[in-house]
């Protein structure tokens, strides 16, 4: 299981970099825009929603190659894993779509392989 966090981590670097660089821009993009409160709301929705949301995947991605080097510290990685699959479940449970049910695929497979390690069975 510790490829599969390895793998798992490493992916959630690649998209949460890239969530955070795609949040920047549109961070850029919306200042330019004015300052009525359509553009502040809207500032704030895509930092609360992009640039937070990377920064959290980024977070999670560093834990999880934490917890493969050192499994007695996994613990940040299951319980980051467990908040990151609540939050895709509570996504799904709002609105049933494809995409949202896919979007819990990364952070299942995470919380599964940490849990493993946590464990020692990997």
């Amino acid at each position: 299981m510790k490829k599969g966090l390895t793998l798992t981590s490493i992916l959630m670097l690649i998209l949460g970099v890239a969530t955070l660089a795609i949040g920047v821009m549109d961070m850029m993009v919306l200042s330019g825009g004015g300052d009525s409160t359509e553009v502040k709301a809207l500032m704030g929705l895509a930092f609360i929603l992009l640039v937070l949301g990377g920064l959290a995947d980024v977070i999670g991605g560093l834990l999880g190659l934490r917890a493969v080097k050192h499994a007695r510290k996994s613990t940040g990685a299951v319980l980051f894993g467990l908040l990151a699959l609540a939050v895709g479940i509570a996504s799904v449970a709002m609105e049933q779509s494809v995409q949202n049910i896919c979007a819990c695929v990364i952070p299942l497979v995470y919380f599964i392989c940490a849990v493993s390690v946590k464990a020692g069975r990997a």
